[in-house]
């Protein structure tokens, strides 16, 4: 059983957020907050409100029984909308600043065999489409 939490237009690149993404793919609940807890990166905190989140939305609405079974199945950091502003520069001309934005999307699992079990979904789905041909 899966349970998430997304986290929309924060105001990070997705580049310096999949650095913190990265620190705490595939590990336990309690492990990623001690990760997160001592990351001196500006997403550090904004992931572990986003990873409480969803601790709380398997608790108390997908019934998961225990948080310490509970690992991160799935975490990314997507590109959001670019604002666009302009830099007076010389001679009456501008350049345009962008600044950016990204959407993060946290997965949890209490199965640790949870993507073994999609990945075989996905290969009976794609070979029963093959099949049909």
């Amino acid at each position: 059983m899966k349970a998430y939490a997304i986290q929309r237009n924060i105001r990070v690149s997705s580049s310096k957020a999949k650095l913190v993404c990265d620190l705490i793919r595939g590990k336990k609940v309690k492990d990623a907050i001690v990760i997160l807890d001592h990351t001196e990166k500006k997403m550090a905190p904004i992931i572990k409100k986003l990873l409480n989140s969803a601790i709380a939305n398997a608790t108390n609405t997908k019934g998961f029984s225990s948080v310490d079974n509970l690992y991160i199945y799935h975490i990314v950091a997507n590109q959001g909308t670019t604002m666009k502003r302009a830099l007076p520069r010389a001679k009456g001309s501008s350049n345009m600043i962008r600044k950016r934005t990204s959407h993060i999307e946290i997965i949890l699992s209490d199965d640790p065999k949870q993507k073994e079990k999609d990945l075989l979904a996905i290969k009976a789905k794609k070979a029963k489409k093959g099949g049909k041909k």
